[in-house]
């Protein structure tokens, strides 16, 4: 082989160690205890890799190729290892000459400022990790550039030097020296060094069978998480810069990571303020990427379950955050598409920021499913910690999440079961709640579904909108029948039919006869059942929400379950100054059933 490298040698190398990657990612993922012992260094790594395999091409020059794929891994960098590695390449292609071919020395100099990038990227670099197998590695390139040595006989070196380096890693870590094991990350690096030295030497990589510590998450997992999110944004905007950011996102927590170019930046941060990190980095440009961990929950999972059912729901159902940790119940958090930002329903979007931002905006936010690879990736840790999974979603004629959940269910397990409540808002959680509490109780995965089936139908939810601006621009509305609406000052009863769609059940011309036609309808359901329990729910107007309170604790006899804020999704189409009464009758056959 010619002593250098081109741009297809230099794709083809770094395919090699992407896949090499991807193949050893279990592997990676069971001896993972730094930063968080969460078991998913491998899982991020091999995401990033995907995304090289998947993303980069062969330019006309190495550097073009190397560009290509510096932008692949940004795109799809998961974790501080992933991250990491992203920048890493970032820095090289940035310090790579433009030559046709690539040199000893060329190379040499791409991957010495490839570790000046990482570095700078890492709000505080831990030796033992990633970084110093990282460092090890290059400096062992650029040690042997003036030597008259071969591509191969280099690589061959330096692939040594690493090794010992990463052996050498629980000396310089005491979480890794407890536990017996080398840094997840780092054995990651070394993992691709290893694929993409085999691409130069003109051979196919062979990964060893290795006879790794697989560490059982509950005992690797000895402590809780310092901040309860684990927060990842992909940023796009012009004149990004990654020092400024990094020093302004300091004071949100810790692990942080900040990678990237002028005009695309990638953040990882563990915080407890992930709305607040966001709303910051939506001064700076366009998030077209959110990832947010709940690793307190997560932790609790492994080490505090309650129940052998897990109970999954997505955002749109309205539940106290005090019931779902009661529970323990699994949140899937819906999409929210704003001003060119992707946001999470609940957690780095809500209500009140919603209705802030939306007199100043030209276009009105939309909503998304999550996809099926992220809710996969959920039921998947569930799997394997649950001996059932019930999930319990927002209705099918409203929102296509149920179809989604249904086809990440059937990739993980086809033991899940996935229910479509047909409901939506206050409704949905009254029946996550119901059936929680029939989870304590120690009921069967079987008998847990049944009561849920029985229930659906007993339960309603009425929604008084003040006016019709929102069911229009978020087009639930035709503009025609909403101005006309609106031209005789409706005062609509929303609702949904039996099978889970959108309905307008009642039409009044002041909010008191809409409030008078919401009480005649739960009078009319008490004339058959008891009530089981009830919820009033409200889009940022606290003072109707207190006269519903007060209202129908009078009539039902005893007060909600709860009162709180409608989901900002809910609130986009239903608008500023609605307020709800979801409401559960008893079954039939009683409420044990």
């Amino acid at each position: 082989m010619a002593d250098f490298l081109d741009s297809k040698k230099l794709y083809h190398a770094f395919l090699g160690g992407a896949r090499a990657v991807i193949g050893a990612k279990d592997g990676l993922n069971a001896i993972n205890v730094f930063p968080v012992a969460d078991g998913d260094t491998g899982s991020n790594l091999a995401s990033t890799m995907l995304s090289i395999v998947e993303e980069s091409k062969i330019g006309k020059s190495a550097k073009e190729t190397l560009y290509t794929i510096s932008e692949a891994a940004l795109f799809g960098a998961r974790g501080n290892s992933g991250i990491i590695f992203a920048q890493y390449v970032n820095g090289m292609h940035s310090h790579l000459s433009d030559d046709k071919h690539v040199s000893l020395q060329g190379f040499a100099q791409s991957v010495s400022g490839g570790v000046d990038y990482a570095y700078l990227a890492i709000g505080n670099p831990v030796e033992g990790t990633m970084i110093t197998v990282i460092r090890a590695w290059s400096e062992a390139i650029m040690q042997a550039r003036e030597q008259s040595a071969t591509f191969q006989e280099v690589l061959a070196n330096a692939l040594r030097h690493a090794k010992n380096t990463l052996e050498n890693t629980p000396n310089m870590l005491q979480v890794l020296r407890d536990n017996g094991v080398v840094d997840a990350g780092a054995k990651g690096f070394l993992t691709f060094v290893e694929g993409f030295t085999s691409v130069i030497q003109n051979e196919e990589y062979i990964a060893k069978q290795e006879n790794l510590p697989r560490l059982v998450k509950d005992e690797a997992i000895d402590q809780a998480p310092v901040f309860r999110y684990c927060t990842e944004v992909l940023l796009h905007g012009a004149g990004l810069n990654t020092g400024e950011i990094r020093s302004n996102l300091e004071r949100f927590g810790d692990s942080l990571i900040v990678a990237g170019t002028d005009t695309k930046v990638r953040v990882h941060i563990h915080t407890d303020v992930p709305r607040e990190v966001c709303a910051y980095l939506a001064d700076y440009g366009v998030m077209v990427q959110q990832k947010v961990d709940d690793m307190q929950n997560q932790f609790d999972v492994i080490h505090n379950r309650k129940y052998p059912i897990a109970l999954v729901t997505d955002s749109v159902a309205d539940l106290p955050w005090s019931v779902v940790e009661q529970y323990q119940i699994q949140i899937i958090p819906l999409h929210i598409a704003f001003a060119g930002n992707d946001y999470l329903d609940k957690v780095t979007m809500d209500t009140e920021s919603l209705f802030e931002r939306l007199p100043n905006s030209k276009t009105y936010p939309t909503s998304s499913q999550p996809s099926v690879k992220a809710v996969a990736n959920h039921l998947a840790f569930l799997a394997d910690h649950f001996e059932n999974i019930l999930v319990l979603t927002v209705s099918g004629k409203l929102s296509g999440t149920y179809e989604t959940v249904k086809k990440a269910a059937a990739s993980v397990s086809k033991d899940i079961v996935v229910m479509d409540t047909r409901q939506n808002s206050g409704a949905q959680g009254l029946l996550v709640k119901a059936a929680a509490e029939q989870i304590a109780q120690g009921k069967t995965f079987t008998e847990v579904q049944h009561f849920v089936a029985q229930s659906i139908s007993k339960t309603k939810i009425f929604v008084s909108v003040p006016n019709l601006d929102a069911m229009i621009r978020s087009g639930r509305l035709g503009e025609k029948g909403g101005a006309i609406g609106n031209t005789l000052r409706l005062k609509p009863v929303v609702s949904l039919s039996d099978t889970g769609a959108g309905t307008v059940s009642d039409i009044a011309f002041s909010l008191s006869s809409s409030t008078k036609k919401i009480v005649a309808r739960v009078k009319k359901m008490m004339m058959h059942n008891q009530v089981a329990e009830y919820a009033i729910i409200h889009a940022h107007t606290l003072e109707r929400a207190t006269e519903y309170e007060a209202l129908f604790t009078n009539i039902i006899g005893e007060p909600p379950a709860y009162v709180m804020e409608i989901s900002s999704i809910i609130a986009m189409s239903a608008g500023i100054g609605c307020v709800a009464i979801a409401i559960r009758m008893q079954l039939d056959e009683g409420e044990e059933l």
